[in-house]
């Protein structure tokens, strides 16, 4: 099978209100989408890159992007994937767009299914003040949303006192996920940890910065002895990360994001080596569009058992998708037999960038390979 084609389409896609993070307040997506055609077979990723989530910018993924589009038109699938996996080491969020590309043109099993699958999604509970707390917890729970996340890692005092607002607001109706973003130093970890009752807290995320494995040990311990279970996000990139999790028994939980790995079978390899080593994993992408999501969605059918984080889809304007993907009582709904399919207008809607390649111009040194279009 050899590469066709591919375009790169670069957006920035608004979303409905701001998502408040430690780092800081995000009002858009930087995202890419990648197309490959594979033997007249059309298949799609995306990297949406985060700030100060990732160490990839937008920026510097876009010129790699516009680089590898020519690289890799007209070579046999297998060599193509042998070079994208070689660029996750440096890449991980650009090598997973174009990897999910090549397993959604060849029809990865996992993308498919004769039967209706479903995955609960947490919900965002957001609010200032205690009384909109209760009124979005209200709108939450009638959604059908059985597991709420709070965000932190702002002020550890201040913290403590909302996330007590949020435990009266929810009054054990559902599972609280916290999730503080890298946002405190060790001691300031500490300190929130000894405030906060841990009833009704299913697990709380990433209180340090993702590099500071030694600020993560002494929240460890202050959560263990709190019986408060800990989870590592940003600190995970790979199999070395799980295993140094486990070994230094840093958390009981870890979570991925398929825009970490070079496509599903990284995935789900990873989601297989967490069990192993005796922790849980929990798999989902808060800043993601539809298309990721739903990839997410579909390994999480198969291998998740707790509430997807797949949920970034729900903040944006615009769905990348042709219909959106369904949701009932606060799950999406995989129909069987039903592959979502990009809504080309609206990547032209929100596209501020463009380049493509086909092969049959390549092998003829057409000077139009490669042409960044439109970039703005």
């Amino acid at each position: 099978m050899i590469i066709d084609a591919i375009t790169v389409s670069r957006l920035r896609i608004p979303l409905v209100r701001p998502y408040r993070l430690a780092f800081g307040a995000v009002t858009h997506y930087d995202t890419l989408v990648v197309e490959i055609v594979l033997d007249g077979r059309c298949g799609h990723g995306e990297a949406t890159l985060l700030t100060g989530y990732t160490d990839e910018t937008i920026e510097g993924a876009w010129a790699l992007a516009t680089d590898l589009v020519e690289a890799l038109c007209g070579l046999p699938a297998g060599d193509c994937r042998l070079r994208v996996n070689a660029l996750a080491a440096r890449a991980p969020f650009l090598a997973s767009a174009f990897a999910c590309a090549l397993d959604h043109a060849t029809g990865h099993p996992l993308l498919h299914s004769d039967h209706e699958r479903r995955v609960p999604l947490l919900g965002l509970l957001q609010g200032d003040d205690e009384p909109r707390l209760r009124d979005d917890f209200a709108r939450l729970l009638a959604e059908g949303y059985r597991t709420v996340k709070v965000k932190v890692g702002f002020d550890a005092q201040a913290d403590g006192h909302h996330v007590a607002a949020v435990q009266r607001a929810v009054e054990g109706r559902a599972a609280i996920r916290i999730d503080a973003n890298q946002g405190y130093a060790a001691e300031d970890a500490v300190r929130f940890i000894e405030s906060i009752d841990p009833v009704g807290i299913e697990l709380f995320e990433q209180p340090c910065a993702a590099g500071d494995w030694a600020a993560h040990a002494v929240a460890s311990n202050a959560a263990r002895r709190r019986k408060l279970p800990l989870m590592l996000d940003e600190s995970i990139y790979g199999i070395d990360d799980i295993e140094r999790a486990a070994a230094e028994q840093a958390c009981r939980f870890i979570k991925l994001k398929l825009m970490k790995f070079a496509g599903i079978d990284a995935l789900t390899s990873a989601l297989d080596r967490i069990r192993t080593l005796g922790m849980q994993p929990v798999l989902g992408n808060g800043v993601a569009c539809d298309l990721s999501c739903w990839m997410e969605a579909c390994v999480a059918s198969r291998y998740i058992d707790n509430a997807g984080e797949m949920n970034g889809f729900l903040k944006v304007h615009q769905t990348l998708f042709d219909a959106p993907l369904p949701l009932d009582e606060g799950q999406v709904v995989l129909r069987a037999r039903c592959v979502p399919q990009i809504d080309r207008e609206a990547l032209v809607a929100n596209a501020c960038g463009r380049v493509h390649c086909h092969r049959a111009l390549h092998a003829i040194g057409g000077r139009s390979i490669g042409k960044r279009e439109g970039v703005r």
